[in-house]
């Protein structure tokens, strides 16, 4: 049983059971205060024996991820795919990828703030944006031994605790070098992604040029993309938590899409699917990150 303080940072906990042999469980904890400003929560998913496609796609965060059951088959082309390794580091998502599953689903996502890859590796972000990255090929056997304490470690905290060491020990520098990238990400959040990099740049007190060198830097990706990926998770939001017969050009009004066709084809582009596809046709694991179900590309 984990301690009390343990628990209560557990955000959420589903499971769905689809019959005897195939469930699906998640659950999302946030970390320990003193790695907050670095990272935003972790996300567990675990199933039983499963051959499900899904859905990964940009929501603004970097992060980490651990699989202590069957790695995904990640499609590369349309006749083409790899393997992902046991753990692995990856930047800004660009584009959406599909992920089949090859038996029973254990991972364990350590979900960065934006800037997050920055501050734990101490590299222009943008290097590392669009890729995944085996955790070995980054901290040698750092990595093997890290990879290797979450993979025999028995219950999902155990396995946070393990990361956080890790964390702590791999993180350097002075975090207060973050605060304008931090000022940044969070008007962006405030305004839902609606915001013009223009408008943001002079809140800021800094030029539109130094502002998208700053965010490519430490983010991966121009404030542009960034505030258009928030954009679009405040839409996911807004299509989840309201009547699925709600007119959609609403929400695309609200959202501050030019119109419904602008909405759909930046949805499109985005998270692969339309948005009624997301509606019906999906089981949501997390922001960024669904099941597909019969009816999705």
């Amino acid at each position: 049983m984990p301690a009390p303080s343990t628990l209560s940072r557990t955000k959420r906990s589903e499971k769905y059971t689809f019959s005897d042999k195939l469930y699906l469980y998640t659950m999302q904890l946030l970390p320990s205060p003193d790695l907050a400003h670095v990272v935003k929560h972790f996300l567990l998913l675990e199933s039983g024996h499963s051959h499900a496609r899904h859905c990964f796609f940009p929501d603004g965060n970097t992060g980490m991820a651990f699989h202590f059951g069957v790695p995904f088959d990640q499609e590369i082309s349309d006749n083409a795919t790899i393997t992902q390794p046991t753990s692995f580091l990856y930047g800004q998502v660009n584009q959406f990828r599909h992920l089949t599953a090859n038996g029973g689903i254990g991972l364990l996502i350590v979900v960065f703030q934006p800037y997050g890859v920055h501050s734990l590796l101490r590299m222009p972000a943008y290097e590392l944006s669009g890729k995944w990255v085996d955790t070995r090929d980054i901290w040698g056997q750092d990595a093997t031994v890290l990879e290797e304490k979450v993979l025999t470690a028995t219950t999902a905290y155990q396995k946070i605790a393990f990361i956080e060491d890790f964390l702590r020990y791999k993180l350097t520098g002075d975090i207060g070098q973050e605060h304008m990238i931090q000022r940044g990400i969070t008007t962006i959040y405030a305004h839902h992604g609606h915001i013009a990099v223009e408008e943001l740049s002079q809140q800021l007190g800094i030029n539109k040029r130094s502002l998208e060198r700053l965010f490519r830097e430490k983010v991966g990706i121009t404030p542009k993309h960034f505030t258009n990926i928030i954009r679009l998770q405040h839409s996911l939001r807004l299509l989840r938590n309201r009547s699925a017969k709600e007119n959609i050009t609403g929400i695309a009004y609200e959202c501050g899409y030019f119109d419904q066709s602008h909405f759909i084809r930046e949805f499109r582009s985005m998270v692969g699917i339309t948005p009624r596809q997301y509606l019906f046709n999906t089981l949501p694991l997390a922001v960024n990150f669904v099941q597909l179900q019969a009816g999705c590309a």
